[in-house]
């Protein structure tokens, strides 16, 4: 099988992908509990070895427009003038068809919708130019004679001049510049980065540039066929505009230089190219609703598989890296897999066994301490493939049951925080 490449959206950067096993490396912070479904009936506990930083679940962010398609409603309008922004609770033909609307009269309504949106949300998005120095051997080249450029998108974050962006895009600048889409231009500086979640936070100088903050929305309330919009700043050619769907949500991916897995990433079909890396990821009522970041391609550019971390990730990380600059995650210390039904069946185990297949454990890490046992390199073939077995399987944390990876993933960044205690039911030998 060959290996694709996972191409970040920051001009002339990219990282390679390979098949197979998902990788979580987890460091210091969260405690745990082993419950061994088994029946052993041992527990275990360890001591916190971090601070805590507090790690909550975003609010949910409550909107008017209810999740069915807005073309119903806006076509609605299109006959007499109007212009509807608000959802109808019935999809776009039934609505066509009962009021006798013309082809034309519900094409000219997405077009509103769509005008609207980008008319709306644009003033907030940002295109970037980044400068970094270019190190050869170990020290910067002397005299500035040599430079590596980036480019790459960002929106407004808030009325103070803060952008959200992607950490690979200005990770390791000499200059950020800022264009708005009114042709305005403004340095700024770097405030905070995090590379777990490929996420930072640059801030304009200049006081008298404050663009408007655009409006988030609810990634966990994404499914898979609603409508994703894509703005940014692609090839650096000026603002554009692409839209698609929501093709897959819960996905994870692994950022530039991180070990980390980031979990809910959003996958959509809406064109992203090299320099719409940190640029909004919209709803259909113009609400952020995930970061750009990397593409899936044979080529390195487009084709049909892009990669948006969850804007409810950004809500806990941004506020931390605008307050102190960087962003503490409680890690579990392991590296595993979701368990397969083959897996399963070569374990043992039901061929519908779900939960998470303990590859690797950290050493000194929570895991560790608790007892969690990896695989530890064991593997058996079937049906001509190597598969990873012997580890414990993780099937609920804190009573939740936990069906692959990236729910657990999702529970402990979302649930915890560093020195919490969390509980494992596992099954073991």
């Amino acid at each position: 099988m060959n290996a694709r490449g996972i191409y970040q959206l920051g001009r002339g950067i990219a990282l390679k992908w390979r098949p197979g096993i998902v990788a979580v490396i987890a460091a210091a912070g969260l405690m745990l509990l082993l419950a061994a479904a088994t029946g052993c009936g041992t527990q275990t506990s360890v001591p916190a070895d971090a601070p805590a930083v507090a790690l909550t679940r975003p609010a949910a962010v409550s909107t008017s427009a209810p999740a069915t398609p807005a073309l119903s409603a806006a076509a609605a309008e299109a006959r007499d003038g109007g212009t509807a922004t608000e959802a109808a609770a019935s999809p776009a033909h039934s609505a066509a068809a009962g009021e006798g609307l013309t082809e034309a009269e519900v094409t000219a309504a997405h077009d509103r919708i769509m005008t609207g949106i980008y008319e709306r949300t644009v003033p907030s998005v940002v295109g970037l130019r980044v400068v970094k120095t270019l190190v050869v051997g170990g020290r910067n080249m002397p005299q500035g004679d040599f430079f590596a450029r980036a480019a790459g998108s960002g929106f407004v974050w808030d009325d103070q001049g803060h952008i959200l962006t992607n950490r690979h895009v200005v990770a390791g600048a000499d200059r950020i510049l800022v264009t708005l889409s009114d042709g305005t231009q403004a340095e700024a500086v770097v405030v905070g980065a995090d590379a777990d979640s490929d996420l930072a936070v640059i801030r304009i100088t200049d006081e008298s540039v404050r663009p408007p903050p655009i409006a988030l929305g609810d990634s966990d309330l994404l499914k898979t066929g609603q409508l994703a919009i894509a703005i940014g700043d692609p090839f650096s050619r000026g603002f554009s505009m692409t839209s698609g769907i929501i093709s897959a949500v819960g996905r994870t991916i692994n950022p530039q230089d991180s070990t980390f897995s980031v979990p809910r990433v959003v996958q959509h079909d809406a064109a992203t190219n090299p320099g719409n890396s940190g640029g909004p990821l919209l709803n259909r009522n113009g609400e952020v609703v995930g970061i750009n970041t990397q593409i899936i391609s044979d080529t390195g550019v487009f084709a049909g598989v892009g990669l948006a971390v969850p804007i409810n990730l950004a809500r806990l990380v941004a506020p931390a890296l605008i307050a102190d600059g960087r962003y503490e995650y409680p890690y579990i210390g392991i590296r595993g897999t979701s368990l397969s039904r083959d897996i399963a069946r070569a374990m043992g185990l039901p061929a519908d066994t779900r939960g998470v297949l303990v590859l690797d454990v950290g050493r000194d890490s929570a895991a560790a301490r608790a007892g969690l046992r990896g695989a530890g390199g064991r593997t058996t073939l079937v049906n001509g493939a190597e598969l990873p077995v012997g580890g414990d399987v993780i099937t609920a944390i804190d009573g939740a049951p936990v069906a692959g990876m990236d729910e657990l993933l999702a529970y402990v960044v979302e649930h915890t925080r560093p020195g919490d205690t969390a509980e494992f039911a596992i099954l073991r030998d």
